[in-house]
């Protein structure tokens, strides 16, 4: 209850891939798992609040991103405050 989790009907629709590349470093090719990392979708959803709220507005610099959050990072691009002062 400390922050909204978004939902599917929350999120964008997207296309999923599947690129396969073999790697060079052994006789196998394969590569180890772990890979994808777990770091990637705060920050995706950092920069879609950003985006949404329009360029110059305001700047996502920490989470999370509850909606009083995102409502004071609005009330402080309108009065002029400083990231850090949000």
């Amino acid at each position: 209850m400390d922050y909204l989790v978004p939902t599917a009907a929350e999120a964008p629709p997207y296309v999923l891939d599947h690129i396969e590349t073999r790697s060079t470093l052994n006789p196998l090719g394969v590569k180890g798992l772990g890979e994808g990392g777990a770091i990637a979708p705060g920050a995706v959803l950092a920069n879609a609040v950003e985006d949404a709220l329009g360029p110059d507005r305001v700047h996502v610099t920490r989470g999370p991103l509850t909606p009083s959050r995102v409502r004071d990072l609005i009330r402080g691009a309108s009065s002029g405050a400083s990231p850090d002062e949000r």
